[in-house]
Protein backbone atom coordinates (compact mmCIF):
# COMPACT_ATOMS: atom_id res chain seq x y z
CA UNK A 1 0.00 0.00 0.00
CA UNK A 2 1.12 3.19 -0.74
CA UNK A 3 -0.01 7.15 -0.06
CA UNK A 4 1.19 10.05 -1.66
CA UNK A 5 0.42 13.48 0.52
CA UNK A 6 0.60 16.77 -0.63
CA UNK A 7 0.81 20.18 0.68
CA UNK A 8 -0.13 20.60 4.42
CA UNK A 9 -0.01 16.80 4.60
CA UNK A 10 -3.29 16.46 3.46
CA UNK A 11 -4.27 13.07 1.75
CA UNK A 12 -4.76 13.32 -1.85
CA UNK A 13 -5.12 10.68 -4.55
CA UNK A 14 -2.73 7.71 -4.47
CA UNK A 15 -0.80 6.84 -7.60
CA UNK A 16 -4.53 6.84 -9.24
CA UNK A 17 -6.10 4.96 -6.41
CA UNK A 18 -5.28 4.21 -2.71
CA UNK A 19 -4.30 0.33 -2.56
CA UNK A 20 -5.88 -1.35 0.59
CA UNK A 21 -3.89 -3.43 3.08
CA UNK A 22 -4.20 -7.33 3.35
CA UNK A 23 -3.86 -6.41 7.26
CA UNK A 24 -6.98 -4.65 7.36
CA UNK A 25 -8.51 -7.99 5.70
CA UNK A 26 -10.76 -5.91 3.23
CA UNK A 27 -10.09 -7.89 0.22
CA UNK A 28 -11.11 -11.72 2.42
CA UNK A 29 -14.67 -9.93 2.78
CA UNK A 30 -15.09 -9.58 -0.88
CA UNK A 31 -16.64 -11.61 -4.02
CA UNK A 32 -14.26 -11.88 -6.29
CA UNK A 33 -15.54 -13.67 -9.02
CA UNK A 34 -18.68 -12.46 -10.99
CA UNK A 35 -19.60 -14.95 -13.75
CA UNK A 36 -19.59 -13.68 -17.35
CA UNK A 37 -22.55 -12.43 -18.69
CA UNK A 38 -22.86 -15.02 -21.68
CA UNK A 39 -20.35 -17.85 -21.37
CA UNK A 40 -19.88 -17.96 -25.62
CA UNK A 41 -19.18 -15.40 -28.16
CA UNK A 42 -22.75 -15.54 -30.22
CA UNK A 43 -25.23 -12.99 -32.22
CA UNK A 44 -27.04 -11.00 -29.51
CA UNK A 45 -31.15 -11.24 -29.82
CA UNK A 46 -31.55 -7.41 -30.90
CA UNK A 47 -35.13 -7.75 -29.58
CA UNK A 48 -33.62 -7.97 -26.03
CA UNK A 49 -30.87 -5.48 -26.82
CA UNK A 50 -32.62 -2.86 -23.96
CA UNK A 51 -33.32 -5.44 -21.41
CA UNK A 52 -29.75 -5.77 -19.33
CA UNK A 53 -28.46 -3.35 -17.55
CA UNK A 54 -25.12 -2.51 -15.52
CA UNK A 55 -26.58 -3.00 -11.78
CA UNK A 56 -25.59 -6.35 -10.10
CA UNK A 57 -27.85 -8.65 -7.76
CA UNK A 58 -27.65 -7.73 -4.19
CA UNK A 59 -26.20 -10.77 -3.24
CA UNK A 60 -23.59 -10.40 -5.86
CA UNK A 61 -22.60 -6.88 -4.35
CA UNK A 62 -20.02 -6.64 -2.51
CA UNK A 63 -19.86 -6.57 1.26
CA UNK A 64 -17.30 -4.40 3.48
CA UNK A 65 -16.32 -4.41 7.07
CA UNK A 66 -17.98 -1.95 9.32
CA UNK A 67 -14.31 -0.38 10.41
CA UNK A 68 -11.00 0.32 8.56
CA UNK A 69 -7.18 0.89 9.68
CA UNK A 70 -4.63 2.01 7.69
CA UNK A 71 -0.60 1.88 8.54
CA UNK A 72 1.58 3.64 6.96
CA UNK A 73 5.22 5.11 7.28
CA UNK A 74 7.26 7.84 5.99
CA UNK A 75 8.77 6.54 2.25
CA UNK A 76 10.49 9.19 0.86
CA UNK A 77 9.76 13.40 0.50
CA UNK A 78 9.23 14.43 -3.41
CA UNK A 79 10.44 16.65 -4.98
CA UNK A 80 7.48 18.77 -4.78
CA UNK A 81 3.38 17.85 -5.31
CA UNK A 82 1.25 19.06 -8.51
CA UNK A 83 2.74 22.51 -8.23
CA UNK A 84 6.35 23.33 -7.62
CA UNK A 85 4.74 25.66 -4.68
CA UNK A 86 3.11 22.48 -2.74
CA UNK A 87 4.72 19.75 -0.77
CA UNK A 88 4.05 16.46 -0.96
CA UNK A 89 5.84 12.99 0.43
CA UNK A 90 5.09 9.05 -0.24
CA UNK A 91 3.86 6.94 2.36
CA UNK A 92 3.60 2.65 1.88
CA UNK A 93 2.36 0.47 4.00
CA UNK A 94 4.46 -0.67 7.07
CA UNK A 95 5.23 -4.11 6.43
CA UNK A 96 7.27 -4.50 9.76
CA UNK A 97 5.19 -7.72 10.32
CA UNK A 98 6.21 -9.25 7.39
CA UNK A 99 2.80 -10.11 6.42
CA UNK A 100 1.94 -10.25 2.66
CA UNK A 101 2.41 -7.28 0.34
CA UNK A 102 1.18 -5.97 -2.89
CA UNK A 103 3.86 -5.25 -5.79
CA UNK A 104 3.40 -1.60 -6.97
CA UNK A 105 4.49 1.60 -8.50
CA UNK A 106 5.44 2.54 -4.79
CA UNK A 107 8.18 0.04 -4.75
CA UNK A 108 9.47 1.07 -7.80
CA UNK A 109 13.51 1.52 -7.83
CA UNK A 110 14.63 4.51 -9.34
CA UNK A 111 18.21 4.05 -11.56
CA UNK A 112 19.18 7.57 -12.42
CA UNK A 113 17.70 10.94 -12.70
CA UNK A 114 16.07 14.09 -11.01
CA UNK A 115 13.86 13.23 -7.76
CA UNK A 116 10.93 11.86 -8.28
CA UNK A 117 7.67 14.28 -7.74
CA UNK A 118 4.22 13.84 -6.76
CA UNK A 119 3.10 13.77 -10.41
CA UNK A 120 5.94 11.58 -11.52
CA UNK A 121 4.49 9.11 -9.53
CA UNK A 122 0.63 9.49 -10.74
CA UNK A 123 2.12 9.38 -14.47
CA UNK A 124 4.31 5.97 -14.48
CA UNK A 125 1.35 4.39 -11.90
CA UNK A 126 -0.91 5.01 -14.78
CA UNK A 127 1.92 4.27 -17.62
CA UNK A 128 2.76 0.71 -15.89
CA UNK A 129 -0.82 -0.24 -14.81
CA UNK A 130 -1.41 0.26 -19.00
CA UNK A 131 1.64 -2.08 -19.97
CA UNK A 132 1.04 -4.82 -17.44
CA UNK A 133 -2.45 -5.01 -19.25
CA UNK A 134 -1.13 -6.19 -22.22
CA UNK A 135 0.33 -9.77 -22.38
CA UNK A 136 2.58 -8.91 -25.42
CA UNK A 137 5.61 -6.41 -25.55
CA UNK A 138 4.16 -3.48 -25.16
CA UNK A 139 5.06 0.66 -25.22
CA UNK A 140 2.61 3.26 -23.44
CA UNK A 141 3.33 6.64 -23.63
CA UNK A 142 1.82 8.80 -20.95
CA UNK A 143 0.81 12.60 -20.27
CA UNK A 144 -1.19 14.12 -17.37
CA UNK A 145 -2.19 10.40 -16.34
CA UNK A 146 -3.88 9.64 -20.24
CA UNK A 147 -1.83 6.96 -22.21
CA UNK A 148 -1.56 8.74 -25.86
CA UNK A 149 0.42 6.38 -27.35
CA UNK A 150 0.51 2.55 -27.05
CA UNK A 151 1.61 -0.60 -29.55
CA UNK A 152 2.48 -3.77 -28.98
CA UNK A 153 4.25 -6.17 -30.99
CA UNK A 154 4.75 -9.94 -30.74
CA UNK A 155 8.24 -10.66 -29.94
CA UNK A 156 10.49 -8.37 -27.60
CA UNK A 157 13.00 -8.49 -30.68
CA UNK A 158 10.35 -5.83 -32.19
CA UNK A 159 9.77 -3.89 -29.20
CA UNK A 160 11.02 -1.04 -31.05
CA UNK A 161 8.61 -1.17 -33.60
CA UNK A 162 5.86 -1.31 -30.50
CA UNK A 163 8.27 2.02 -29.40
CA UNK A 164 7.77 3.49 -32.86
CA UNK A 165 3.90 3.01 -32.93
CA UNK A 166 3.49 4.44 -29.47
CA UNK A 167 4.93 7.94 -30.30
CA UNK A 168 3.39 8.21 -33.76
CA UNK A 169 0.14 7.71 -32.16
CA UNK A 170 0.62 10.88 -30.69
CA UNK A 171 4.03 12.88 -31.14
CA UNK A 172 3.15 16.07 -30.10
CA UNK A 173 1.67 14.67 -26.72
CA UNK A 174 4.16 11.98 -26.40
CA UNK A 175 7.31 14.70 -26.21
CA UNK A 176 7.34 15.61 -22.11
CA UNK A 177 5.81 12.48 -21.39
CA UNK A 178 6.26 9.05 -19.08
CA UNK A 179 7.45 5.74 -21.03
CA UNK A 180 6.72 2.35 -19.82
CA UNK A 181 7.90 -0.87 -21.59
CA UNK A 182 6.61 -4.14 -19.68
CA UNK A 183 9.82 -5.79 -21.10
CA UNK A 184 13.72 -5.54 -20.76
CA UNK A 185 14.86 -2.51 -22.11
CA UNK A 186 18.49 -3.89 -24.02
CA UNK A 187 21.23 -1.89 -25.53
CA UNK A 188 19.18 -1.42 -29.27
CA UNK A 189 15.64 0.12 -27.45
CA UNK A 190 17.85 2.53 -25.22
CA UNK A 191 19.77 3.69 -28.11
CA UNK A 192 16.36 4.34 -30.33
CA UNK A 193 14.89 5.97 -27.12
CA UNK A 194 17.73 8.04 -27.46
CA UNK A 195 18.66 9.31 -30.40
CA UNK A 196 14.39 8.88 -32.15
CA UNK A 197 13.81 12.19 -33.35
CA UNK A 198 10.35 13.48 -33.82
CA UNK A 199 8.44 11.81 -36.81
CA UNK A 200 6.63 14.71 -37.39
CA UNK A 201 9.38 16.80 -38.37
CA UNK A 202 12.72 14.71 -37.53
CA UNK A 203 14.03 18.42 -36.35
CA UNK A 204 14.50 17.58 -32.70
CA UNK A 205 15.11 14.41 -30.91
CA UNK A 206 11.94 13.08 -27.97
CA UNK A 207 12.12 14.15 -25.11
CA UNK A 208 11.26 12.22 -22.02
CA UNK A 209 10.51 12.80 -18.45
CA UNK A 210 10.40 9.15 -17.06
CA UNK A 211 11.08 5.70 -18.27
CA UNK A 212 9.70 2.82 -16.57
CA UNK A 213 10.41 -0.59 -17.37
CA UNK A 214 10.90 -4.14 -16.03
CA UNK A 215 14.47 -4.47 -16.46
CA UNK A 216 17.55 -3.38 -18.43
CA UNK A 217 20.75 -4.49 -19.68
CA UNK A 218 23.93 -3.48 -18.61
CA UNK A 219 24.67 -1.90 -22.02
CA UNK A 220 20.77 -0.99 -21.94
CA UNK A 221 21.33 1.30 -18.73
CA UNK A 222 24.43 2.59 -19.99
CA UNK A 223 22.98 4.22 -23.19
CA UNK A 224 19.74 5.67 -21.62
CA UNK A 225 21.45 7.12 -18.84
CA UNK A 226 23.60 9.26 -21.89
CA UNK A 227 20.09 10.80 -22.65
CA UNK A 228 20.34 13.18 -20.24
CA UNK A 229 21.25 13.86 -16.74
CA UNK A 230 17.43 14.49 -15.67
CA UNK A 231 15.53 11.50 -17.01
CA UNK A 232 14.38 9.03 -14.42
CA UNK A 233 14.70 5.15 -15.33
CA UNK A 234 12.66 3.41 -12.84
CA UNK A 235 12.51 -0.22 -12.75
CA UNK A 236 9.41 -1.84 -11.98
CA UNK A 237 7.72 -4.64 -11.07
CA UNK A 238 4.73 -6.48 -12.81
CA UNK A 239 1.96 -5.10 -10.86
CA UNK A 240 -0.32 -7.14 -8.20
CA UNK A 241 -2.78 -5.07 -6.94
CA UNK A 242 -5.20 -5.68 -4.15
CA UNK A 243 -9.31 -6.44 -4.67
CA UNK A 244 -10.03 -2.84 -3.84
CA UNK A 245 -9.53 0.96 -3.79
CA UNK A 246 -9.66 3.88 -2.36
CA UNK A 247 -9.68 7.74 -2.47
CA UNK A 248 -10.25 11.01 -0.02
CA UNK A 249 -13.65 13.15 -0.98
CA UNK A 250 -13.97 16.20 1.04
CA UNK A 251 -12.03 16.21 4.48
CA UNK A 252 -12.78 13.22 5.95
CA UNK A 253 -14.46 10.87 3.67
CA UNK A 254 -12.97 7.52 1.93
CA UNK A 255 -15.25 6.35 -1.36
CA UNK A 256 -14.36 2.18 -1.62
CA UNK A 257 -14.61 0.51 -4.78
CA UNK A 258 -13.55 -3.00 -7.07
CA UNK A 259 -10.63 -2.33 -9.16
CA UNK A 260 -11.81 -2.15 -12.55
CA UNK A 261 -9.96 -5.61 -13.46
CA UNK A 262 -12.52 -7.21 -15.48
CA UNK A 263 -11.04 -8.50 -18.53
CA UNK A 264 -12.79 -9.59 -21.96
CA UNK A 265 -12.23 -11.96 -24.23
CA UNK A 266 -14.14 -12.97 -27.38
CA UNK A 267 -16.63 -15.32 -26.28
CA UNK A 268 -17.78 -12.47 -23.62
CA UNK A 269 -18.83 -10.31 -26.63
CA UNK A 270 -21.88 -9.81 -28.53
CA UNK A 271 -22.58 -9.00 -31.79
CA UNK A 272 -25.71 -7.10 -32.47
CA UNK A 273 -25.59 -6.06 -36.15
CA UNK A 274 -26.16 -8.05 -39.29
CA UNK A 275 -21.92 -7.90 -40.23
CA UNK A 276 -20.13 -10.26 -39.35
CA UNK A 277 -16.47 -9.69 -38.91
CA UNK A 278 -13.00 -10.95 -39.37
CA UNK A 279 -10.98 -12.10 -37.15
CA UNK A 280 -8.51 -9.16 -37.92
CA UNK A 281 -11.47 -6.52 -36.82
CA UNK A 282 -12.70 -9.19 -33.65
CA UNK A 283 -8.50 -8.71 -32.54
CA UNK A 284 -8.56 -4.74 -33.24
CA UNK A 285 -11.69 -4.29 -31.19
CA UNK A 286 -10.25 -6.12 -28.51
CA UNK A 287 -7.01 -4.40 -28.85
CA UNK A 288 -8.89 -1.14 -28.89
CA UNK A 289 -10.97 -2.13 -25.95
CA UNK A 290 -8.15 -3.13 -23.44
CA UNK A 291 -7.03 0.96 -24.39
CA UNK A 292 -9.59 2.44 -24.18
CA UNK A 293 -10.13 1.09 -20.27
CA UNK A 294 -7.26 3.29 -19.42
CA UNK A 295 -8.27 6.80 -20.85
CA UNK A 296 -10.16 8.61 -19.08
CA UNK A 297 -13.61 9.45 -19.52
CA UNK A 298 -15.29 10.14 -21.77
CA UNK A 299 -12.92 7.83 -23.76
CA UNK A 300 -12.86 7.00 -27.53
CA UNK A 301 -10.06 4.58 -28.72
CA UNK A 302 -9.06 3.61 -32.56
CA UNK A 303 -6.92 0.77 -32.95
CA UNK A 304 -6.01 -1.52 -35.73
CA UNK A 305 -2.97 -4.07 -35.76
CA UNK A 306 -2.16 -3.83 -31.87
CA UNK A 307 -1.79 0.23 -32.19
CA UNK A 308 -4.23 2.75 -30.66
CA UNK A 309 -3.99 5.28 -33.52
CA UNK A 310 -6.06 7.95 -31.54
CA UNK A 311 -7.62 8.89 -28.28
CA UNK A 312 -10.23 11.47 -26.82
CA UNK A 313 -10.57 11.84 -23.39
CA UNK A 314 -11.63 13.86 -20.55
CA UNK A 315 -14.30 15.82 -22.59
CA UNK A 316 -17.68 16.17 -21.24
CA UNK A 317 -19.35 14.69 -24.06
CA UNK A 318 -18.76 11.88 -26.34
CA UNK A 319 -18.59 13.74 -29.59
CA UNK A 320 -16.44 16.04 -28.74
CA UNK A 321 -13.92 12.74 -27.31
CA UNK A 322 -14.72 11.32 -31.08
CA UNK A 323 -13.87 14.01 -32.83
CA UNK A 324 -10.62 14.57 -31.54
CA UNK A 325 -10.13 10.86 -31.54
CA UNK A 326 -10.63 10.61 -35.47
CA UNK A 327 -8.18 14.23 -35.89
CA UNK A 328 -5.36 12.32 -34.26
CA UNK A 329 -6.10 9.01 -35.73
CA UNK A 330 -6.21 10.53 -39.28
CA UNK A 331 -6.13 8.48 -42.34
CA UNK A 332 -5.23 5.52 -40.15
CA UNK A 333 -8.87 5.43 -38.88
CA UNK A 334 -10.05 3.30 -42.58
CA UNK A 335 -10.78 -0.01 -41.68
CA UNK A 336 -9.88 0.34 -37.97
CA UNK A 337 -12.14 -0.62 -34.70
CA UNK A 338 -13.44 2.11 -32.23
CA UNK A 339 -13.83 1.36 -28.44
CA UNK A 340 -15.87 3.78 -26.55
CA UNK A 341 -16.00 3.34 -21.95
CA UNK A 342 -19.47 3.73 -22.09
CA UNK A 343 -22.44 3.63 -24.31
CA UNK A 344 -23.80 5.91 -27.18
CA UNK A 345 -26.78 7.87 -25.91
CA UNK A 346 -27.86 9.23 -29.87
CA UNK A 347 -27.09 7.63 -32.67
CA UNK A 348 -27.95 9.31 -35.75
CA UNK A 349 -26.72 13.10 -36.72
CA UNK A 350 -24.92 11.89 -33.38
CA UNK A 351 -21.57 9.89 -32.75
CA UNK A 352 -22.44 6.57 -34.04
CA UNK A 353 -23.41 8.16 -37.71
CA UNK A 354 -20.21 10.28 -37.16
CA UNK A 355 -17.76 7.33 -36.64
CA UNK A 356 -19.41 5.29 -39.17
CA UNK A 357 -19.08 7.78 -42.00
CA UNK A 358 -15.46 8.05 -40.84
CA UNK A 359 -14.66 4.90 -42.52
CA UNK A 360 -14.08 2.81 -39.13
CA UNK A 361 -15.05 -1.03 -39.76
CA UNK A 362 -15.98 -2.13 -36.10
CA UNK A 363 -17.49 -0.40 -33.02
CA UNK A 364 -17.37 -2.16 -29.50
CA UNK A 365 -19.04 -0.39 -26.92
CA UNK A 366 -21.02 -1.09 -23.37
CA UNK A 367 -24.65 -1.21 -24.72
CA UNK A 368 -27.28 -0.04 -22.45
CA UNK A 369 -28.87 2.79 -23.79
CA UNK A 370 -32.59 3.42 -24.64
CA UNK A 371 -31.55 4.29 -28.43
CA UNK A 372 -29.57 0.72 -28.65
CA UNK A 373 -31.58 0.28 -31.57
CA UNK A 374 -30.69 3.17 -33.19
CA UNK A 375 -27.11 2.36 -32.98
CA UNK A 376 -27.78 -0.99 -34.15
CA UNK A 377 -30.19 0.39 -37.37
CA UNK A 378 -27.02 3.30 -37.55
CA UNK A 379 -24.30 0.28 -38.06
CA UNK A 380 -26.60 -1.97 -40.29
CA UNK A 381 -26.76 1.04 -42.88
CA UNK A 382 -23.33 1.90 -43.34
CA UNK A 383 -21.74 -1.40 -43.14
CA UNK A 384 -20.39 -1.41 -39.81
CA UNK A 385 -19.83 -4.25 -37.06
CA UNK A 386 -20.63 -3.62 -33.92
CA UNK A 387 -20.20 -5.36 -30.62
CA UNK A 388 -21.87 -4.86 -27.25
CA UNK A 389 -19.26 -5.86 -24.03
CA UNK A 390 -21.84 -5.24 -21.05
CA UNK A 391 -19.11 -3.86 -19.33
CA UNK A 392 -18.60 0.03 -18.97
CA UNK A 393 -14.72 1.65 -18.38
CA UNK A 394 -15.52 4.69 -16.77
CA UNK A 395 -12.45 6.44 -15.56
CA UNK A 396 -12.71 9.45 -13.50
Amino acid sequence: MAMIVGSKFTSKMLLSTYFISTKISLHANASHHQAPLYSTFRRFPISKAQDLNYEQNVEEKTKFPSSLTLNLKLKSILRYGENSHQRAALYVEDNSLNEPKFDGIENVIQLHGTQMSYNNYLDIDAAWDCACEFNSPTCVIVKHTNPCGIASVDSTKWIVEAYHGAVKGDPVSAYGGSIAFNTIVDENLALDIREFRNPINGANKMFYDNVVALGYTPKGLEILKGKSKTLRILEAKHTTKSHQSFRQIGSAGWLVQDFDDKVLEAKDLELVTSKDCTPEQLQDALYAWKCCKHIKSNAIVLARNNQMLGMGSGQPNRVKSLQIALEKSGDGRKGAALASDAFFPFAWNDAVEDACKSGISTIIQPGGSKRDQDAIDCCNQYGVTMFFTRVRHFLH
